[in-house]
């Protein structure tokens, strides 16, 4: 084992899975049991064969005034033959006109980048005047894309704010690093043993191993790493 499972089996009490996912896997833990840790392999060479569910950067799709620009993954992944892939597919906005051709544009280019996984998952933080346009892409992927659909989810998000209560995704991931200003607050109410308010977000938690972890037990655990899982690049 790497020292990065070892690391998350230390800090989350937890193995790495390393059977095949199955839908009772993926579905919220049931109490008790050990919470599967999947890393997310960023925009780097990554040698992950020996994880069994993993989930990868498929691109980038920036939506830059009227335009769709996509930027497809550009470095190897390596993974287990009959691995569990979740596509992550990173949206960011620059003046965006958010309209319905610019809603369909970006809905191509994410069938396009999922093409090649089991799973989708969706990072985009969106700011409150995006969040119409967000949801209604995301009830647009739901329409046209047969898999599980995931997003990230900025801790604020799942603490107080309930916007996320009626979108079509299976699990919202707290991401509970890079939190800037929110930072403080949002760890001492969850070492307070507060949980989170919106019950989407009660499933999973995104953590890193360079900031502290504090989290609700029980949580699947998606963990990132500033460089490469792989000893080799």
């Amino acid at each position: 084992m790497k020292w990065v499972a070892l690391a998350a089996a230390v800090l989350l009490a937890s193995m790495v899975e390393r059977r095949p996912p199955s839908a009772a896997g993926l579905s919220a833990p049931e109490a008790g049991a050990a919470p599967q840790v999947i890393p997310w392999a960023w925009e780097r060479r990554e040698d992950l064969r020996e994880y069994q569910t993993v989930a990868y950067y498929a691109g980038l799709i920036t939506l830059a005034n009227a335009r769709v620009d996509v930027a497809p993954r550009r470095n190897a992944l390596l993974l287990a033959k009959n691995a569990h892939r979740i596509a992550v597919i990173r949206i960011e906005t620059k003046n965006a006109t958010l309209d319905e051709a610019q809603r369909a544009a970006a809905l191509e280019a994410i069938k396009r980048l999922f093409r090649d996984a089991e799973e989708l998952q969706i990072d985009f933080d969106a700011t409150r005047s995006e969040r119409a346009f967000y949801r209604a892409l995301l009830f647009d992927i739901h329409r046209a894309i047969d898999a599980r659909l995931t997003i990230t989810a900025l801790a604020s998000w799942c603490m107080d704010d309930r916007w996320m209560s009626d979108l079509p995704i299976d699990d919202a991931v707290p991401m509970l690093f890079r939190m800037g200003r929110d930072a403080k607050v949002i760890r001492a109410r969850l070492a307070r043993g507060e949980d989170f308010a919106e019950p989407r977000c009660r499933a999973s938690v995104g953590v890193a191993l360079d900031e502290p972890i504090i989290t609700p037990k029980g949580r699947r655990a998606w963990l990132w790493k500033n460089d490469a899982f792989s000893a080799s690049r």
